[in-house]
């Protein structure tokens, strides 16, 4: 099965972008900003709905993911949303909509801060938070500690940490196993593992993310960083949808969202948890955003 046509283009600073161009080509166009940590091949998940709702998902891979190029200075939320903006005109887009999923999500509010002309929908699906100001103060203390270096100004020093904690923690399991062995470790109590569409995606997925660990690195900071966006520069509606039993991205994230953005609507799933979430609602998520469209 084909799920749309993979690309490149050079941004003006002469960087690398790598999106995957899915769903109907003469659709509405929403971007879509993956998870964390992952590329534009999750967009192939999204392709079967995006045909049938009439859109052309355009699925991003973030600096230092895939074939987009790493980035040295200060990850920020801003410079996704500045180079989505960029994409967008590269493309001849008058007007666009964006979708971001988990680790993802701060970069779909990012772009509509940045490019609030020509944003006319959000949607956040189990997105993260500025989850340092709403976690528990005792938990992930040693990212915690990599991001302090990040506030006294040694990026040098954060950079290491945050590799550190990618390469010998999060991913260490993973980077002693190779084959099925690591594809079944990463999946876990996945309830989709079984299916073999969905695994030869998800393999790929992973093939990307521990080739290279620039994007984890990019997010990590990113994320945990003091957010350099204005909230309240975002004009287009804001779709949230969180899952009651989402340990990853929980609630509280979203109701945070709501509180700060003008015209955001949240919609809890009680009962789901983070990969619920993610994976059962495409289509009513992609008919909501149409929907909003202004």
């Amino acid at each position: 099965m084909s799920f749309g046509k993979e690309a490149n283009l050079t941004l003006s600073d002469g960087r690398a972008i790598d999106y995957l161009d899915a769903g109907d080509p003469s659709g509405r166009p929403i971007f879509f900003q993956p998870g964390s940590p992952n590329t534009r091949i999750m967009g192939k998940l999204w392709h079967p709905a995006a045909l049938v709702a009439g859109v052309r998902l355009i699925s991003v891979s973030r600096p230092g993911y895939g074939g987009s190029t790493a980035i040295r200075h200060q990850p920020m939320l801003s410079t996704v949303g500045r180079d989505l903006a960029e994409l967008a005109t590269l493309l001849g887009l008058d007007e666009y909509a964006v979708i971001g999923s988990s680790g993802g999500g701060p970069y779909a509010v990012a772009a509509a801060a940045i490019d609030s002309l020509r944003v006319r929908a959000v949607g956040v699906v189990a997105g993260t938070g500025p989850w340092r100001e709403l976690a528990d103060p005792s938990s992930e203390p040693e990212e915690r500690a990599v991001l302090a270096l990040l506030d006294r100004g040694d990026l040098a020093g954060a950079r290491a940490g945050m590799r550190h904690l990618v390469e010998n923690v999060w991913q260490a399991d993973l980077r002693r196993l190779d084959g099925e062995a690591r594809l079944n470790a990463w999946l876990g109590d996945d309830p989709l593992a079984a299916d073999e569409a969905y695994r030869a995606i998800m393999a790929d997925a992973l093939s990307a993310i521990v080739e290279g660990t620039e994007g984890v690195i990019f997010d990590g900071l990113a994320h945990g960083a003091g957010w350099d966006i204005d909230l309240q520069a975002v004009h287009a509606p804001v779709l949230l949808w969180y899952g009651g039993a989402d340990e990853s991205c929980p609630v509280t994230y979203g109701r945070w969202y709501a509180e700060q953005i003008t015209r955001a609507n949240l919609v809890v799933f009680s009962e789901e948890d983070h990969l619920a979430v993610g994976d059962s609602h495409r289509p009513e998520v992609l008919a909501a955003v149409l929907e909003a469209w202004q």
